[in-house]
């Protein structure tokens, strides 16, 4: 053989992939315990336990799939948990079985992960960016202790974080109608010292209590931006959170910037005392009960910049309505209610004080500086709950700009507000803001002055065309949610944008001359 043949060769060996590794696991382990193969079976139930030096950790590497072959566990005890995927190389745990899955008491899917630590406040961490939880599952008559977080349970850890992570069709079917019986269908999380869940999906969770999520015991913890979605119970089916006392000056929790549709049940339930945040929520399409309902003593949270729209209650909780629900002297201002069956908001409990009201978009009348009338959404969807199609309706709940919510949130509570509103966009504009969660384009439009314009193909795909008789005009491109996909001048009357990254869907186009706007336009990429 020729030396520089026998190079090539040697070289394709050493650079061919290796084939793909399968390990097995089950039983207990101590210490340090690290998973870093392309499939993990879970042939029987995992347990963690501290080693001679009081380490126990579990970490899971990226890409990797960890798949239970039966109805088996994992857990770590008095340890930490690392699961840090990266994007398009996520951690995966799911079971091999998911036959009969929605029967209560057939044991399919898998028992989930379960992060147990014996005392409060201890030193152990658990960190999860890019995995993906499913099919986890707790049945009818489970034994006491396993009752809890269908997906992940964690209890008494010091830091929890939860980013850019997927929790689909995981189920709590042990119903019962206290939430200390049982809760959380994709995670139940107690008593941490505090908790961050962001950028993260839930959908197709089912639980008695917090189909998403239950958070109890909490002192600080943060949600946003994330979606809940299909979801369906009866308490919580996207939030399910019980606070103990906070003292004024702590600081609260802070849940903004979801996206929360198409879910059964109450949507949140917020058991807050002491103060905490609810503002630049999309709150929509659901149905069963009031989507928000604040259930424990007073509390002075305040509530704002809310789209709550087209919500249903089916007045299974003493008739509660389809808006926000409270126990007195919460402040809810700057918020849109609109197409809900049932009040907007009401006291729960007659002995407390009512909350303070004002600057909202509504029906009635129920406090000062409210607007009335049709928000003129964008896009807005029909469509309640399970029946709600969430993957061909294009919603958009922005403003038009015959809005009557524009330009009339209250600005006296500006220590408050973010800087951007729920789609990343300025929310103060000129000293002046909109009501709901979404700040409404600029729509500084000269009717009078429309220039001529063209965008082709309509519906397109990897191509924008804009044609225009204005020389130099500035062009702006919107998605659904409000976001800027391209802003840029035109040189000279055209100019062709490449699309091929974006998603399919709606977007929407304006044009702005020398003197004069042209209103947005709509494109639809294929």
């Amino acid at each position: 053989m020729k030396k520089g043949l026998f190079f090539v060769i040697w070289m394709a060996l050493l650079t061919a992939p290796l084939s793909a590794q399968t390990i097995e696991v089950s039983g207990e382990y101590q210490g340090n315990v690290l998973w870093d193969a392309d499939t993990v079976k879970l042939v029987g139930d995992v347990v963690i336990e501290p080693d001679a030096e009081g380490t126990a950790r579990l970490t899971v590497e990226r890409g990797t799939w960890v798949i239970a072959e039966g109805y088996y566990r994992i857990t770590v005890h008095n340890g930490s948990f690392y699961a840090l995927g990266a994007d398009k190389v996520p951690v995966t745990f799911t079971a091999r079985n998911t036959t009969d899955f929605n029967n209560p008491s057939a044991e399919s899917g898998w028992r989930g992960i379960h992060l147990i630590s014996d005392q409060s406040n201890a030193q152990d961490s658990v960190m999860m960016e890019f995995c993906e939880v499913k099919y986890g599952k707790i049945i009818t008559g489970a034994p006491e202790g396993e009752r809890f977080g269908a997906g992940v349970e964690v209890r008494n850890k010091k830091y929890c974080y939860f980013a850019h992570c997927r929790f689909s069709q995981n189920r709590n079917d042990h119903n019962t109608s206290s939430p200390s019986g049982s809760g959380g269908g994709a995670m139940y999380v107690l008593n941490p010292g505090s908790v961050l869940i962001e950028h993260c999906v839930f959908h197709g969770n089912y639980a008695w209590w917090g189909a998403s999520a239950t958070l109890g015991g909490l002192r600080h913890f943060t949600v946003h931006d994330c979606e809940f979605y299909n979801n369906s119970g009866h308490y919580g089916t996207a939030l399910d959170m019980h606070i103990g006392e906070l003292s004024l000056s702590a600081p609260g929790p802070q849940v903004y910037n979801n996206y929360i549709h198409g879910n059964h049940g109450s949507t949140l339930y917020l058991g807050w005392e002491g103060v905490g945040r609810l503002h630049d929520n999309v709150i929509v399409n659901n149905d069963g009960y009031s989507p928000v309902l604040g259930t424990t003593a007073p509390n002075y949270s305040h509530y704002y910049n809310n789209t709550i729209a087209n919500n249903q209650s089916e007045g299974h909780i003493h008739g509660y309505g389809s808006g926000i629900w409270t126990n007195g002297q919460q402040k809810i201002y700057n918020n849109i209610f609109w197409g809900n069956t049932g009040v907007c908001f009401e006291r729960m409990d007659p002995t407390h004080s009512d909350p303070t009201v004002f600057n909202n978009c509504n029906g009635t009348i129920t406090g000062s500086g409210d607007v009335f009338g049709d928000p003129h959404f964008v896009n807005p969807t029909a469509g309640l709950g399970p029946e709600y199609d969430y993957s061909t309706l294009a919603a958009h709940w922005a403003l038009l700009e015959t809005s009557p919510c524009l330009n009339v949130g209250a600005t006296n509570m500006s220590q408050y507000y973010p800087e951007t509103d729920f789609a990343g966009n300025p929310r103060e504009i000129n000293g002046r803001i909109d009501l709901g969660a979404l700040e409404a384009p600029d729509w500084d439009v000269v009717e009078e002055q429309v220039a001529n314009s063209s965008v082709y193909p309509n519906p397109g795909k990897d191509m924008l065309h804009i044609l225009t008789e204005w020389e130099n005009a500035f062009v702006v491109v919107y998605d659904l949610n409000g976001r800027k996909m391209y802003e840029r001048q035109i040189q000279g009357n055209s100019t062709s944008i490449v699309t091929e990254s974006w998603p399919s869907g709606m977007y929407f186009w304006k044009l702005s001359g020398p003197t004069a706007r042209v209103k947005t336009g709509k494109w639809i990429k294929k």
